[in-house]
């Protein structure tokens, strides 16, 4: 019985065990293949294969791209990017994008379509423009292949560079880890125009593959200068027009001040003792009391005092009370306060 119970409890083990491997999700492979035209355009297609599980990849998967890259200058510029065509098992995949900081977020899938359990197999097909380094002696491609912001494992990284006719690379050098990271766990292999570059470890999430290829000067186009200065209008668009924004409310606040917010200019003072026109008794000494004073009677005096000086009422036996007796004098339309 007791062997039977360890059995059972051995074939459990083995079950969950199985259970747990096949729940992890990662990029079993992660291949980027890009060619490098001699005006800087880079087009570049990202096949990656992923072993969906349906706990975190679920309808699809999401590639986060920068729009910023530091140029040779060390100034932090804005690249061009078009995404050309999304697939998923080769097979034409809807998808979407979104801005994030810094970048653009390509999501792939549908809301209301679930994967299968297992391998699939997306292709992302994009061109992208200014992230060439130039150099005073030397051209240069430096490229984050992979990124560093997948949450999955990457078990391999490649990239296949195709550089432009004539053009051979004068120098190689790999990058992995994390954001920062100098690590060197891939190599780069050079055969004619087509370079080649894999990892030799798998990479964890948060680490990526970047690579550097350094080119004679010239292989690639420089900007000219009229591009030169589009691209610093466009990069410094936003900054420029806050200023302008604050500048023109500045100026429209300040015209306002200039032409009704001043104080008037300073005069005689002359106090006055009577009541401004149209003002009742009673008004007035609500005013001047700032409320009722006397719960009110002192305003009701006033106010009875008033219709009599106006013929309207006759007061009566005010030892004892105050009889209000009206005198049917018809007033025309509102009876104006008397004084």
């Amino acid at each position: 019985m007791n062997r039977l119970l360890g059995l059972v409890g051995m074939i459990a083990l083995l079950f969950i065990a199985a259970g747990a491997a096949r729940a992890e999700e990662v990029l079993s492979s992660y291949h980027s293949d890009i060619t490098l035209a001699k005006s800087g355009v880079l087009t570049v297609t990202e096949t990656i294969v992923a072993t969906v599980e349906g706990v975190r990849i679920k309808r699809g998967i999401y590639r986060d791209f920068p729009l910023t890259f530091t140029d040779g200058s060390g100034r932090t510029v804005k690249v061009d990017f078009k995404l050309i065509s999304v697939t998923r098992d080769g097979r034409a995949e809807p998808d979407r994008t979104e801005s994030i900081s810094g970048g653009v977020r390509i999501y792939t899938g549908e809301a209301d379509v679930l994967l299968t359990p297992g391998e699939h197999t997306f292709a992302l097909t994009y061109e992208t423009a200014r992230q060439i380094r130039f150099f005073a002696d030397h051209d240069e491609l430096y490229w984050n292949v992979t990124g560093t912001e997948w949450a999955f494992a990457i078990e391999e990284a490649s990239a296949t560079v195709t550089l432009p006719d004539a053009v051979r690379a004068e120098a190689l050098d790999v990058f992995t880890g994390s954001f920062g990271a100098t690590d060197k766990n891939a190599r780069a292999l050079e055969d004619g125009d087509r370079l080649d570059f894999r990892t030799t470890r798998r990479l964890e999430p948060g680490e990526g593959l970047t690579i550097a290829v350094k080119m004679p000067k010239g292989s690639i186009d420089p900007p000219s200068a009229a591009q030169e200065k589009l691209w610093w209008f466009r990069d410094n668009l936003a900054p420029m027009l806050a200023i302008a924004c604050l500048v023109i409310v500045g100026l429209y606040y300040s015209r306002m001040w200039w032409k009704v917010g001043r104080d008037p200019a300073r005069g005689v003072m002359v106090p006055r003792w009577d009541a401004p026109d149209g003002i009742s008794p009673a008004l007035v000494n609500y005013i001047d009391n700032k409320g009722f004073s006397g719960q009110g009677w002192s305003s009701l005096s006033a106010a009875a005092l008033n219709l009599a000086v106006g013929g309207y009422v006759v007061l009566e036996d005010l030892k004892t009370a105050l009889i209000l007796r009206s005198t049917e004098k018809a007033c025309r339309g509102r009876c104006p306060p008397a004084r």
